[in-house]
C-alpha cells in the first residue's frame, strides 16, 4: 500500500491569500492526477492530458506571480528563488515528458509525489522567508493569462 500524498495544511500558509490559493491548487492538482491514475482503461487519457497541461500552466503562472511580487518588494533572495523554481520546473517537465512517452500510470504517482513533496519543502524552507514581505499590495491576484500579458 502506498502512502497518501502530502496535503496543504495551514502551517504551509505564507500569509498572503492569493499565493496560498496557488499553493493549495498544486496539492489539489497532484491529488487529481493520483485519482486519474487509479481509473481503469485508457478512455481517461484526455483528462490526464488536461490535468498535466493545467499543472504546467500553474507552474508558469504561479512562479511568474511570485517572482513579480519579489521584484516589486525588492526581495533580497530573488536569484536563489528563481534558481529553485527553474530547477523544479525542469524536473516536472521531464516527468511529464516521460509520462507522455510511456503512458505508464506509475509516472503520474511519481509526478504527484514530486510536486507535493517539493512544494511542501519549498514553502517551509524558502517561501516562509518572504512571509510579511509579499502582501496583497505587491502580489498580483489576476488570472495567470493576464499576468503573462503584461510581460
Amino acid at each position: 500500500m502506498t502512502k497518501p500524498l502530502p496535503t496543504w495544511t495551514k502551517d504551509l500558509s505564507v500569509g498572503e491569500s492569493c499565493l496560498d490559493e496557488d499553493h493549495q491548487a498544486f496539492f489539489r492538482l497532484s491529488a487529481l492526477l493520483e485519482d486519474l491514475r487509479r481509473l481503469p482503461g485508457e478512455e481517461h487519457e484526455s483528462l490526464i492530458e488536461t490535468a498535466l497541461n493545467i499543472l504546467e500552466e500553474y507552474i508558469d503562472g504561479h512562479f511568474l506571480r511570485e517572482q513579480t511580487a519579489m521584484i516589486k518588494s525588492e526581495y533580497p533572495l530573488l536569484a536563489e528563488h528563481i534558481y529553485a523554481h527553474d530547477k523544479f520546473e525542469k524536473r516536472v517537465k521531464r516527468a511529464i515528458a516521460n509520462y507522455k512517452a510511456s503512458h505508464k500510470r506509475a509516472e503520474l504517482t511519481s509526478l504527484s509525489r514530486l510536486v507535493t513533496r517539493w512544494l511542501a519543502n519549498h514553502i517551509q524552507t524558502m517561501d516562509s522567508q518572504y512571509r510579511g514581505l509579499l502582501t496583497s499590495q505587491n502580489v498580483d491576484d489576476r488570472a495567470f493569462p493576464l499576468l503573462d500579458a503584461d510581460m
